[in-house]
C-alpha cells in the first residue's frame, strides 16, 4: 500500500465516520464506485471504531491508520523487499536501508490500537531507550521514526527460528536449555539496568539465529490489548493488562503496575516450557490461561535437576517479593548449574553439596546451614514506624557482607567470597541489577569496602592494614595498618578506624590521612577495663565520630560520640547506649540526628537512636538478622544491610550392632537459632544442649526424640 493510497484511505473513512450510519451505504457507492478494496478497508475500519470494547478508540482515530507496504515501496530510507509477519503491534517488513546498505527488520507500527497519545508517547520513549542498548543477546535497535505520519522501528535482521519452533513436545534438551536461559537472562539483565521493563517474554520473542545464539526480541514495546478474540495479546498502559495471558505475572493479571520482576515470573514460565515441552499454565481461552496464572501452581517438574527446579519454582512465585529480586542472580545459579552439569557432577536425584562442615563431634549429628546476604530496605521517612519492604539486593551463592553505596546511591560495593566460595573479594554492582564487578583478586580476605565522598576510591581491609582502589578496579594502595573497618571523613581527607600500638593496650580509634599516611590517634580506654574502640562513623556534617566501646572479655559494648574538629577531638566523649550486645556496625542517617546500629538487644537486628543522652533506642522494623548497615545519602535515601542467618540444629542418626547406619539422619532439636553441643544422658532418655533460641546461649533439654524442650539457665 502506497502512502498516497494510505491518505486516500483516511480521507474516505474520516468522512465515512461523521456520516449518518443509515446514510454510509450511499456515501461509500458514490465514493468508492467500483474501486471495491478502498471501500472494503473502510467498512473493515468502521466496523472497528463502532465495536464495543474495554478501550474505546479515541475521536482522532483517522490519525492512527497504518498502511500495509508491498515490496518495492518505500518509508525514509529504506525500500521494502517482503512482508515477514504481522502482529498485534503492527506489520514487520525485510527491508533495505539505501543509505547505510544493510538488511534490516523494519516495523511498522499499527497506533490505530493506540488510542490514546501518551500511550505512543512511552511506547516511543521505550523504543529509544532501547535504541542505546549494546548487547549481543538482544536485537539492535537502528532507528526510531515517522514519515508521512506512520511511526516505525528499523531493527537488525535476525536470520532463524523462534524458541517456540524449536522446543520440543518432551522439552528442549538439559544442555541447550542451560545455553539458552543463560543467555536469556544476561539480556533481562541489561535490559533491566537500563531501566526497562520486557512485559512480554515468551518462547515467540526469542530468536534462535542460525549461529545457535539468543536474540531478545519485542523489549519494552508491548502491544494493546484486543478482546474481540483469543489471539494473544498486550497493552502497558496502567490499569490495564498487559502481557501474554500464559506467560504474564499475576500483577499484570490484574492490571496492576509492574517491575522487573514480572519479567521474572514470565522468564520462571519460559524455562517452564523449555523443560517439559507444554506450558506453565495452560489454557483453552484467554480467560483460563489468565485464572491459571492467578489461581493455579504449574505441575510439578519431574525427572529435573533438583536445583533447576528450585530456579524455576522461585521464579513462578506468585507474590513478587518472593521471587528472585533481580534476573542477574538466576543467570548466577543458571551459570552454576550449567557449570556442575558439565562436570558431571549432578544428578537428578542427588544436587551437589556446596560445603562440607568438618569438625563436629557429637552422639547425635549436627547440620550448619548459614546463610548471609545483602538486604536492601527503602523508605520514605524515618518517622514511619510500620515494617517496610525489605528487598535482596544479592542472592549469590555464599557470603555477601559489608555494603556500602556510592555517593549518589547508584552503586553498591561489597565483600563476597565468589560463586566458588573460596575467598572474599570486593565487588561492585548497580543498585538496579546487573552483573557485579570483581575489583579485587588477593589471596587474602578483602573486607568491609568504604566509598569515598567523591566517589574516586574505595577503603577496605585486608589482613591488618587498610587499603584503596579505584571503583572501575586497577592498581591498589595500601595506606596504614588497622584492626578493623575504615571510616571516611565527610571531606575525604581522613580514613577513622580501631587500631592499637601494641598488644599490651586496648583498641582505640585512629585517624589516617589519605593524601599523607599521617596517623592520629582519637580515644584513649583505660586499660584493663575496656577491650576497646572500634566501628567508627563520621556524622554527615564532620562534627562528630560515633564509635563502639567494649568492654574486657564480654559481649557488651555500647557506642559513644566524640565532638570532632579539623581532624582533632573537640571534647570530651560521652556515651550514647547503655547494655548493648555484639554490636556490628553503626551509620548515620543522612541528617545527622540518629545512628542505626546492629545489635543484640534481647533479639538481634537493627535499631536506631538518637544523638542525644537519654536517648532509647528503637528497633528497625522488619531488619531482624541484620547486620553491617550503611545508608545512601542520596534521594530517597536508602538503607542496606547483611541479614546473617546462621541455623544450627540437632540431628539424629542410629547406627546398627554391626557399626553401620540403620536409617538416615533426622532432624530431632531446631529453631532459627544455634542448637548446639547435644550430650545423651546416661540412661539415653534425655538430651542436654546449648540453644539461642531465646536471642542469649543457654543451657536446655529435652526428650531423647527432641519432644518436650525446657530451658534450664536463665543467664
Amino acid at each position: 500500500m502506497t502512502p498516497q493510497r494510505w491518505s486516500r484511505i483516511k480521507e474516505v473513512f474520516a468522512a465515512a465516520r461523521e456520516t449518518a450510519a443509515p446514510d454510509r451505504p450511499a456515501y461509500l457507492d458514490s465514493v468508492c464506485g467500483s474501486d471495491t478494496e478502498l471501500r472494503a478497508e473502510v467498512e473493515r475500519l468502521l466496523a472497528k471504531d463502532d465495536a464495543p470494547s474495554l478501550r474505546r478508540p479515541s475521536p482522532d482515530l483517522l490519525d492512527s491508520i497504518a498502511p500495509q507496504l508491498a515490496p518495492g515501496d518505500t518509508l525514509a530510507q529504506y525500500r521494502v523487499e517482503a512482508k515477514l509477519g504481522q502482529g498485534g503491534m503492527g506489520a514487520v517488513y525485510r527491508a533495505f536501508d539505501t543509505r547505510l546498505h544493510r538488511q534490516v527488520a523494519l516495523k511498522i507500527l499499527a497506533p490505530e490500537h493506540f488510542a490514546s497519545p501518551e500511550f505512543k508517547r512511552r511506547l516511543m520513549r521505550e523504543a529509544r531507550a532501547a535504541s542505546a542498548l549494546n548487547h549481543p543477546n538482544i536485537v539492535t535497535v537502528h532507528e526510531i521514526g515517522s514519515e508521512n505520519g506512520v511511526d516505525f522501528i528499523a531493527m537488525e535482521l535476525v536470520e532463524g527460528k523462534t524458541l517456540k519452533e524449536v522446543i520440543p513436545a518432551k522439552g528442549l534438551p538439559l544442555a541447550k536449555t542451560l545455553d539458552y536461559a543463560v543467555e536469556i537472562a544476561g539480556a533481562l539483565a541489561r535490559l533491566h539496568a537500563c531501566g526497562i521493563v520486557h512485559r512480554d517474554l515468551k518462547p515467540g520473542n526469542i530468536m534462535l539465529t542460525t549461529s545457535g545464539s539468543v536474540k531478545l526480541l519485542d523489549f519494552g514495546l508491548a502491544r494493546p490489548a484486543r478482546l474481540d478474540g483469543e489471539r494473544e495479546t498486550t497493552l502497558t498502559a496502567e490499569g490495564e493488562i498487559a502481557g501474554t495471558p500464559a506467560y504474564m505475572s499475576p500483577e499484570q493479571a490484574e492490571g496492576k503496575p509492574v517491575d522487573a520482576r514480572s519479567d521474572i515470573f514470565s522468564f520462571g514460565a519460559l524455562l517452564y516450557e523449555m523443560v517439559t515441552g507444554h506450558r506453565a499454565f495452560p489454557g483453552d481461552s484467554r480467560i483460563s490461561a489468565l485464572s491459571a496464572v492467578l489461581h493455579q501452581e504449574p505441575k510439578p517438574l519431574e525427572d529435573v535437576l533438583p536445583s533447576l527446579e528450585k530456579i524455576v519454582r522461585r521464579c513462578l512465585r506468585k507474590e513478587p517479593d518472593k521471587r528472585f529480586q533481580y534476573v542477574a542472580d538466576i543467570g548466577v545459579e543458571l551459570e552454576e548449574v550449567r557449570e556442575e552439569s558439565a562436570a558431571g557432577t549432578l544428578s537428578g536425584a542427588q544436587p551437589r553439596p556446596r560445603r562440607r562442615w568438618r569438625g563436629w563431634a557429637a552422639v547425635a549429628a549436627l547440620l550448619l546451614f548459614a546463610a548471609a546476604g545483602a538486604s536492601f530496605y527503602a523508605w520514605r521517612s524515618w518517622e514511619a514506624e510500620a515494617p517496610l519492604k525489605v528487598v535482596p539486593l544479592t542472592t549469590y551463592p555464599g557470603y555477601q557482607m559489608g555494603p556500602t553505596f556510592s555517593p549518589d546511591g547508584r552503586y553498591v560495593a561489597f565483600s563476597w567470597n565468589g560463586e566458588k566460595q573460596d575467598n572474599f573479594d570486593i565487588y561492585v554492582k548497580l543498585v538496579s541489577g546487573g552483573t557485579p564487578l570483581r575489583l579485587t583478586t588477593n589471596p587474602a580476605a578483602d573486607l568491609a569496602p568504604a566509598w569515598s565522598p567523591d566517589g574516586a576510591q574505595i577503603a577496605f581491609f585486608r589482613g591488618g592494614s587498610i587499603y584503596l582502589i579505584s571503583p572501575l578496579g586497577g592498581p591498589e594502595r595500601r595506606l596504614t595498618k588497622a584492626f578493623d573497618r575504615p571510616s571516611w571523613s565527610p571531606d575525604g581527607k581522613w580514613l577513622a578506624f580501631g587500631d592499637r600500638d601494641s598488644d599490651s593496650e586496648p583498641r582505640a580509634i585512629y585517624l589516617v590521612s589519605v593524601a599523607t599516611g599521617e596517623r592520629r590517634k582519637l580515644t584513649s580506654p583505660r586499660v584493663g577495663f575496656w577491650e576497646g574502640d572500634s566501628n567508627c562513623a563520621f556524622a554527615p556534617d564532620g562534627k562528630s565520630l560515633a564509635f563502639v566501646r567494649g568492654f574486657v572479655a564480654s559481649v557488651v559494648s555500647d557506642i559513644y560520640i566524640l565532638p570532632f574538629t579539623n581532624g582533632t577531638p573537640g571534647g570530651k566523649e560521652w556515651r550514647l547506649t547503655n547494655g548493648n550486645r555484639n554490636v556490628n556496625g553503626l551509620v548515620w542517617t543522612p541528617d545527622g540526628r540518629e545512628v542505626v546500629f546492629a545489635a543484640d538487644r534481647g533479639r538481634r537486628s537493627l535499631w536506631r537512636v538518637a544523638v542525644s543522652p537519654g536517648a532509647q533506642p528503637r528497633p528497625v522494623p522488619g531488619t531482624e538478622e541484620g547486620v553491617t548497615p550503611a545508608i545512601s545519602w542520596g534521594k530517597p535515601p536508602r538503607l542496606a544491610y547483611q541479614r546473617l542467618v546462621i541455623e544450627v540444629n540437632v540431628w539424629q542418626m542410629e547406627f546398627s550392632p554391626s557399626g553401620k547406619p540403620s536409617n538416615p539422619p533426622r532432624r530431632i532439636i531446631a529453631s532459627t537459632r544455634l542448637q548446639r553441643d547435644p550430650q545423651f544422658s546416661p540412661d539415653g532418655r534425655r538430651i542436654a544442649f546449648v540453644s539461642e533460641r531465646t536471642g542469649y546461649p543457654e543451657i536446655w533439654i529435652a526428650d531423647s526424640d527432641g519432644s518436650n524442650p525446657a530451658q534450664l539457665t536463665f543467664f
